[in-house]
């Protein structure tokens, strides 16, 4: 049973990388409208520049990075929850799934309840809905990983009992 899950120290950081994403969107949330705005400006600034440089920045509005990273985020924080299943069951981390998001909807409503009590600042539904576009997105990204490693580590296993068979004779 200890064989299928994870090393101490890799539950641990990844469980502290986990918190520290879910913090990070959570203190974000507690910026002030405009100090908020002025992040987004910056950030904006700095992405419309590289999409200029292609011909694309004219489409980017500000309203759409700030959905961006909201969807950005917590695609991180799925894949970091999905990592976390991992700790637990090496062989099969999917059977969380259901945990997993149940965690990042919890962490969207308080992220999006915290700019209810923020001047300026106003929780959305749809930015909830986002969200949880974003940690889907990041758990099917993070099983796909999870299932090619898995299926890698299976043919290889495979190939080399195929060929310590056939030396044997």
């Amino acid at each position: 049973m200890e064989k299928d899950r994870a090393s101490k120290r890799f539950t641990v950081i990844i469980f502290c990388l986990t918190a520290g994403m879910i913090l990070f969107a959570w203190v974000h949330s507690c910026f002030p409208a405009d100090l908020s705005s002025r992040e987004s400006e910056g950030v904006f600034a700095i992405i419309y520049r590289f999409f200029a440089l292609f011909g694309a920045g004219q489409a980017l509005t500000e309203q759409l990075i700030r959905k961006l990273a909201h969807f950005s985020e917590f695609a991180a924080i799925g894949v970091l929850l999905l990592s976390c299943a991992y700790c637990f069951d090496r062989q099969h981390p999917i059977r969380y799934a259901p945990q997993a998001l149940l965690a990042a909807l919890s962490a969207a409503l308080v992220d999006e309840t915290i700019q209810l009590f923020v001047e300026g600042r106003a929780g959305m539904i749809a930015d909830v809905w986002i969200d949880l576009g974003g940690a889907v997105t990041g758990i099917l990204v993070m099983w796909g990983i999870f299932t090619l490693f898995t299926r890698r580590k299976w043919k290889r296993k495979e190939e080399n009992d195929g060929t310590e068979t056939t030396s044997g004779k």
